[in-house]
């Protein structure tokens, strides 16, 4: 169920907040997705925990979906740089135990608990989309590097490579509660991404 729009009474123009006390917030905010989940996030509970009133958080974000978004869009960088091993199979292989590794931790949970949730609620889908999918794949500059070592044709469409790695880690992640250890990553990498790149066209 949507958390209860603004009341009437909170219209009013907002006073700015200093940026410790928007940090505060909204960093309650990523706590209580982490734990709890979209479904699970209210005013009252974010409130509590940032130690301020619903009334304040009403008149900054009038909605849940422009609440979460703003959380999302302030929170720590991750860091998904490739490095460069000199190798399209080391790169892949760097890159996808990244993935695994955010995936495992605090970000992905919150994020994996956001994308079920966009598929029912346009507002926060809308909001969040922007944010969530790069301008640049990091698998893109992977196999850019890889088209200049000429391990690769030019111009491949690498779409596919997060389309089918990133869900296989969520479904043994999230939904099997398996381990992204390196032998999985190992697989994903020779069974599934290099055989698909490399594959005579």
């Amino acid at each position: 169920m949507s958390e209860p729009a603004a009341p009437a009474t909170a219209a009013r123009p907002a006073k700015r907040l200093s940026a410790g006390r928007e940090r505060t917030i909204l960093r309650a905010v990523y706590e209580i997705l982490a734990e709890s989940g979209y479904q699970g996030l209210h005013y009252e509970a974010v409130a509590a925990r940032a130690r301020t009133s619903k009334a304040t958080l009403y008149r900054h974000w009038p909605t849940k979906a422009e609440l979460v978004t703003t959380a999302m869009s302030l929170r720590p960088a991750e860091d998904l740089q490739v490095p460069d091993t000199g190798t399209l199979r080391g790169d892949l292989l760097a890159y996808l135990r990244l993935l695994a590794e955010w995936m495992g931790g605090e970000p992905g949970a919150v994020i994996s608990g956001l994308f079920v949730t966009m598929r029912n609620d346009a507002e926060l889908a809308a909001l969040l989309r922007p944010l969530l999918i790069p301008a640049v794949p990091p698998v893109r500059a992977v196999c850019e590097r890889a088209e200049r070592r000429e391990e690769l044709a030019p111009d491949q469409d690498v779409r596919f490579i997060d389309e089918l790695c990133a869900p296989a880690l969520f479904m043994r992640h999230a939904l099997l509660g398996l381990p992204l250890d390196a032998e999985f990553v190992e697989y994903l990498v020779d069974g599934v991404a290099m055989p698909l790149l490399t594959r005579a066209r």
